[in-house]
């Protein structure tokens, strides 16, 4: 009905009306139905309904009551004889076209209102989008899916966001440089009162040294452990110039040091420590243990704290994979055909499971990779084959259909494998290319230890190249086979150099993965309404 209105609109379409009594009420919005007040005045002008009974009818309709629609139904196709002489299949046509509007209008006041404001901040996003999507973020601080959600709206637009820093970020998103600073308020377990004490020691008396300058300055009272061990594990400390783990490492000290500082200051008792180099107590009582996290342990903290990664990314590992055997990322999807097969690879950040009204498990789980994130639903027949494989930040690979019908598009998975799988199941055979003019024989020994290190079921071909540009392809023994992960190619490529290895795809393997039932799964029988929890 949208598209309708425009093309209408634009003299795209010819604007009829179902009845010529419609010709007033629907004329300034071209013969479509947008306003609740135009299904109560044709429902009046039509079938003698009173504004009153009107409404009710109205309700009914959005309501979507069986048999309540039904005795509206049959009310209206008799008031339409009655009072106009309307044939009953013309007026059942109405009254559907009433139906399907009903549940998805507003009224008029409200229509105009929204209108307005969807005008002045699609104004505010084109003209001034960096300060724009700020507000936006600011205005979700406690809801980390929606501040997961502006973000990747933030990379869609090439819009920085920077980590949070003690020393740069204010209590909500800022502005500064065409970047936005993430807000301190929005970390998870952060609380707005302990980020305005931080702020307000730091305009009062400069910026923080160290990390035993923080706790020394701020109200240990507002500023708790659970506030500085977030703080910590986030990376707003990286500025001080200490390894996230040793200042979560160190909390507990700094934070007995600090109270004691602090209690001798209100007393009036300056401590003979005030005078010693900053980290010098530390280096007496052994403090700052070395200490380190993994990257995947950093990555998690600030996933799970900010709601996206700001030193990495989980798929960074998988990057060749993605490259070599995807066929669309996040980012492409809007820019296929409704109903087109594709292939995508990511990590689960969101995992629903729910049951339909026939009592079978599915799932509708958020998908991400480097470009953002796609909602996926995976049907019954798909959860059941597939399930072991879904769990929260799992790496996978899928294909399925593309559904565009709604405003972000989504995908109907028919075939789930974990992303790591993705070469020894897809790769044909696994091409290495030798200068034969240069290659001296511990060379080949030593592609020959790669081969014994990674054993698999992948045939290899050596790819002989010679000063003239002729090729030589010498099939190796099948005691040769590989398994093609990412270390395979890094630990060839160390030895011949860069592009010394080709991954031939099974093209007809892939393509296989994709014979998806011709009948839809989002259109099949209450397919749309099958979600029951």
């Amino acid at each position: 009905m949208l598209d309708d209105y425009v093309n209408r609109k634009h003299g795209k379409v010819k604007v009829v009306y179902d009845h010529p009594l419609l010709d007033s009420i629907l004329k300034e919005t071209f013969g479509v139905f947008v306003y609740q007040e135009q299904v109560m005045q044709a429902t009046n002008m039509l079938a003698g309904y009173s504004l009153g009974g009107a409404d009710v009818l109205r309700r009914a309709m959005g309501k979507k009551k069986p048999e309540e629609m039904e005795q509206q139904r049959e009310t209206f196709i008799k008031g339409c004889h009655d009072k106009n002489k309307i044939p009953r299949p013309k007026a059942n046509q109405i009254f559907d076209t009433l139906a399907k509007f009903a549940g998805y209008g507003f009224n008029k006041s409200h229509s105009a209102a929204y209108a307005i404001v969807a005008y002045q901040t699609a104004w505010l996003k084109a003209n001034y989008p960096v300060e724009y999507m700020a507000a936006l973020l600011s205005n979700e601080l406690a809801n980390t899916d929606k501040i997961q959600l502006f973000i990747n709206e933030c990379k869609r637009m090439g819009i920085e966001v920077q980590a949070p820093d003690v020393n740069e970020s204010g209590v909500r998103f800022t502005v500064g440089d065409g970047k936005i600073r993430f807000g301190l308020a929005a970390i998870k377990n952060v609380g707005e009162v302990a980020v305005q004490n931080v702020i307000a020691v730091r305009k009062a008396t400069g910026r923080f040294a160290s990390f035993e300058d923080f706790c020394t300055r701020v109200d240990l009272r507002i500023v708790n452990r659970k506030v500085l061990e977030c703080l910590a594990k986030c990376g707003a400390f990286d500025s001080l110039g200490e390894p996230r783990a040793q200042v979560f490492a160190a909390i507990e000290y700094q934070m007995s040091r600090a109270a004691t500082v602090q209690r001798d200051r209100e007393r009036g008792q300056a401590a003979l420590f005030d005078v010693e180099p900053v980290n010098a107590r530390q280096k007496v009582t052994g403090q700052h243990p070395a200490v380190e996290w993994a990257q995947s342990e950093m990555l998690a903290f600030e996933k799970e704290l900010l709601g996206f990664y700001v030193t990495g990314h989980p798929l960074s590992e998988y990057a060749e994979i993605l490259k070599r055997y995807e066929l669309a990322s996040s980012g492409k999807l809007a820019q296929l055909q409704d109903g087109q097969v594709t292939r995508i690879g990511g990590i689960i950040s969101k995992l629903v499971p729910k049951t339909t009204k026939q009592g079978k498990p599915m799932a509708i789980m958020t998908l991400e990779d480097l470009d953002g994130a796609v909602e996926v639903l995976v049907f019954p027949e798909s959860y059941a084959r597939f399930a072991p494989s879904l769990k929260p930040d799992a790496a996978i690979f899928l294909s399925g259909m593309i559904n565009l019908r709604d405003d972000k598009p989504k995908i109907v998975a028919d075939q789930i494998i974990p992303l790591a799988d993705v070469p020894k199941k897809f790769t044909k055979a696994v091409h290495i290319r030798i200068s034969a003019g240069t290659t001296e024989d511990s060379t080949l020994a030593r592609v020959q230890e790669v081969l014994r290190a990674h054993k698999g079921e992948v045939p290899v071909l050596l790819c002989f190249i010679y000063p003239d540009g002729k090729l030589v392809f010498l099939e190796a023994h099948e005691h040769f086979s590989v398994a093609p992960t990412q270390r395979f190619v890094r630990d060839v490529e160390a030895v011949l150099g860069d592009e010394s290895v080709w991954l031939k795809i099974d093209t007809e393997k892939l393509a296989a993965t994709n014979e998806i039932r011709r009948s839809r799964p989002w259109e099949q029988r209450g397919a749309p309404a099958a979600v029951a929890s």
